[in-house]
């Protein structure tokens, strides 16, 4: 492929194959050698823009001001020292199986 007559296609292509090779390069220095493989194959990512509050759900407050905890009280778990809101019976008794990300930072507003 001559570079004076490189078509957008190409040029589309040439770009593909560098992103890829970079994916590859990233992939093989994240993970040293003999590193053992995580197991989990999938995530679920729970974006609730205009749902209930991290404070009734995953984050209780039970110590913080009543402005700031909300009305909901918290429950255990399935692992010990760790609360759900009242509202996630089901979820507080498979929470052995979950993680829960509660360092997550963005710069997006208006989205959390």
């Amino acid at each position: 492929m001559s570079s004076s007559h490189l078509s957008r296609r190409g040029l589309v292509s040439l770009g593909a194959m560098g992103w890829l090779g970079l994916d590859r390069l990233l992939a093989a220095r994240a993970s040293p050698a003999g590193a053992p493989k995580p197991r989990a194959d999938h995530a679920i990512v729970l974006f609730l823009n205009g749902g209930p509050s991290h404070l009734d759900t995953w984050d209780m407050k039970p110590d913080a001001p009543a402005e700031i905890r909300g009305p909901f009280q918290g429950i255990n778990t399935s692992v010990p020292g760790v609360r759900f809101g009242e509202h996630l019976p089901l979820l507080a008794r498979q929470m052995h199986r979950l993680s829960i990300i509660r360092s997550m930072h963005h710069s997006v507003n208006n989205s959390h």
